[in-house]
């Protein structure tokens, strides 16, 4: 009786038609629902407490904008003193009759904030049903890494703030990976702690939104065993989505190191490039490794930030703006290389760069001026043309190590086929330039792909190039 009326305040001070504290009588198959658990510092009779430190947990409006997400939203407040596994008994039981009311598992999502995420996990060790989908934010605690007898099951999404405490659900995941259906994660910096979550931010609800458009639909997909986490450039306060996926052994083969290939145009490339490695990778034909795909800055409308970043020299008759190159490559170099090679295990003397037209440009550009921050390049279709073959005018800096340069453009990217610009032309002269300059440490190759146009030509570039890196040849071949 005491949960009810204090929950009949909370629900019409929210002013929330489709949020409840229990499993509503009538459920609609057609709708979504979303089972919230609240942090520690809200049980008791207080849906707004204020923390010293972090402010006010706004438990009302995080309910409210939930109720947002397209989905009826059920979360019991609960008293002081609550036993998490008693209440992940109750979270277990909205799920089952949820279930026996014919509602699809993947439009049931379970998502716990703090003690909340705690008690969530708990939930799907118990429910262990692959197509329910689970949100835990900022729980993954060392306490919860320790209790092994917790495995978290079917569709994870994991939110962590990078000025808390509380970090990466990784250690959760590793102890039995093959338990989940998907596991994506994201790093928020909104420099307030814990307290990033108190409210309803947008910064960790449109992440939530992004992956429940994905996975409450049937036959949703996701590239395996990747994430997607966001690095400040700390000059601009620019914020990049970096993708990054892990090899299929990262998490039993403990002691072992791994390459790294660094993909421009992530949005694109990313999915072509671990999907193109899948089978070489797991079959032990290719050295298996890291891929991090660099996304546009957030906000922007993707063009914008890669002609921007990706050109070396500003052009005055573009209307974009252009020449960030050198500002890109520090992004790269101070704080890309630094979070990736400190969060997992790298060979950092294999980083491998790949980029497909204004990307090829910026791979080339770093080749000729800082060419030892990669041990290979891949390069598509570089943009050879820009700014008045600008890139040709410049030195080859001396690599010191053996490099590989792969240079690939497809048969048809000249203008008698439709293209603007002579590509093939462009990277002839590069392949040419790099050979002329007698840098025996440098080994080149240029391939001309049959048939193929500039659009048609990056998959088979990144597929054939990272063969001609990675691959492992049989002997004779």
């Amino acid at each position: 009786m005491y949960v009810t009326l204090l929950w009949l305040s909370l629900y019409s001070y929210v002013q929330a038609g489709n949020v409840f504290n229990d499993v509503p009588e009538t459920v609609s198959n057609d709708r979504s629902y979303i089972i919230y658990s609240h942090g520690y510092i809200v049980e008791g009779d207080n849906p707004k407490p204020v923390h010293a430190e972090w402010g006010e947990y706004d438990y009302p409006g995080i309910l409210n904008t939930l109720s947002e997400l397209d989905s009826d939203v059920i979360s019991l407040h609960r008293p002081n003193g609550s036993d998490p596994h008693e209440h992940a008994q109750i979270l277990s039981k909205y799920v089952a009759q949820l279930l026996n009311k014919g509602v699809n598992p993947h439009k049931i999502t379970l998502i716990g904030f703090s003690r909340g995420g705690f008690i969530t996990a708990i939930a799907s060790s118990l429910i262990q049903h692959p197509d329910i989908n689970y949100v835990i934010l900022a729980a993954c605690t060392s306490g919860l890494s320790r209790q092994k007898e917790i495995v978290v099951t079917g569709n994870l999404l994991s939110i962590y703030e990078t000025s808390d405490t509380v970090g990466s659900c990784q250690d959760v995941v590793k102890r039995k990976p093959m338990a989940l259906s998907s596991f994506k994660e994201y790093a928020i910096s909104t420099g307030n702690g814990h307290g990033a979550f108190y409210r309803p931010r947008d910064e960790w609800i449109v992440p939530i939104k992004q992956w429940l458009k994905t996975h409450v639909e049937t036959g949703h997909y996701e590239v395996p065993r990747s994430s997607v986490i966001e690095l400040k450039e700390l000059n601009t306060q620019r914020t990049y989505p970096i993708y990054i996926q892990l090899p299929r052994s990262y998490q039993t083969a403990v002691d072992r190191q791994y390459p790294v290939i660094y993909v421009t145009d992530a949005p694109y490339s990313f999915p072509i490039v671990t999907g193109s490695t899948r089978y070489p990778m797991n079959s032990g034909v290719m050295e298996e490794a890291i891929i991090v795909g660099i996304g546009y800055e957030k906000g922007s409308k993707g063009q914008s930030s890669r002609v921007r970043d990706y050109t070396p020299v500003l052009a005055e008759n573009w209307k974009m703006q252009t020449g960030n190159a050198d500002g890109h490559l520090d992004f790269i170099r101070s704080s890309l290389f630094q979070f990736i090679e400190t969060k997992y295990r790298t060979d950092p003397s294999k980083r491998i760069f790949m980029g497909h037209s204004l990307g090829g440009l910026f791979g080339a550009y770093t080749l000729l001026t800082s060419p030892t921050m990669f041990s290979s390049y891949i390069l598509g279709s570089p943009s050879v043309w820009f700014n008045n073959d600008y890139l040709l005018q410049l030195p080859l800096e001396s690599a010191q190590s053996f490099t590989k340069v792969y240079v690939a453009v497809g048969e048809f990217e000249r203008p008698q086929f439709g293209e603007g610009e002579d590509m093939v032309l462009g990277a002839q002269s590069l392949a040419k330039k790099i050979k002329s300059a007698g840098d025996t440490s440098i080994e080149p190759k240029l391939v001309i792909i049959d048939e193929a146009t500039h659009a048609t030509s990056f998959p088979t570039t990144a597929i054939q190039g990272l063969d001609w890196v990675l691959g492992k040849k049989k002997s004779g071949l």
